[in-house]
């Protein structure tokens, strides 16, 4: 409020701090979620098309932290601890810290890789060496050919969101999340998903860079 004492005040700069319960709908659940975010006032500035048209501003909020967390996608129950927990780190982290919880994403599909028994480390004059990612992807079996285009996508994503904008990593971890929704589905439930044509699509764009 101190601002609005000086004279250069306007009210795009307003910055808000909120906090709300949230309580499902649903009359079998009515579980209460706490939301805490952030917001401000934003400004659209005059219509050249409209006559006497001048700034109008409407007020904004982003929410930074949900408890308990949200489920951002549903995964089979029957995966195994390790990476349910992972997933949680990243749901907890999605709106306050995208980048945190891209990793949390790949962590998660390292532990995949791990469940299916995919070797982690190479022996090399005496010395034990981390496999890479993408090349522990390429050591999976061939009856796992048709899901090597769903761990390309999800690491190429992972790798994106680490050095991108907020905003594209958040954009990056919902495309990682649909697709790993399908791979958990495939490798534990078995069920069939609709999202291989997003995965060839991020492949053929981001496939041509340094493998990491």
């Amino acid at each position: 409020m101190s601002l609005h004492k000086n004279g250069d005040w306007y009210p795009d700069q307003t910055e808000y701090v909120y906090s709300c319960t949230l309580i499902c709908l649903d009359p079998n659940c009515k579980e209460t979620v706490i939301n805490l975010g952030i917001g401000g006032i934003t400004n659209y500035p005059p219509n050249e098309r409209e006559e006497n048209s001048t700034n109008k501003f409407q007020d904004y909020f982003l929410p930074i932290y949900f408890y308990p967390n949200l489920k951002l996608f549903k995964y089979p129950k029957s995966i195994p601890k390790n990476i349910s927990k992972e997933l949680n780190y990243s749901f907890e982290l999605f709106f306050c810290n995208p980048p945190s919880s891209a990793n949390h994403i790949r962590i998660a599909l390292e532990l995949v890789l791990n469940f299916l028994k995919i070797k982690k480390f190479k022996i090399k004059n005496h010395e034990r060496n981390r496999i890479t990612l993408h090349r522990r992807i390429e050591l999976l079996p061939s009856k796992y050919n048709d899901l090597k285009p769903l761990f390309y996508a999800v690491k190429w994503l992972g790798n994106a969101g680490s050095h991108s904008d907020r905003q594209l990593i958040k954009d990056n971890v919902l495309d990682s999340y649909e697709i790993m929704d399908l791979l958990l589905q495939e490798i534990y439930d078995k069920k069939q998903k609709q999202v291989k044509k997003l995965a060839k699509q991020i492949n053929k764009k981001m496939g041509q860079k340094k493998r990491v």
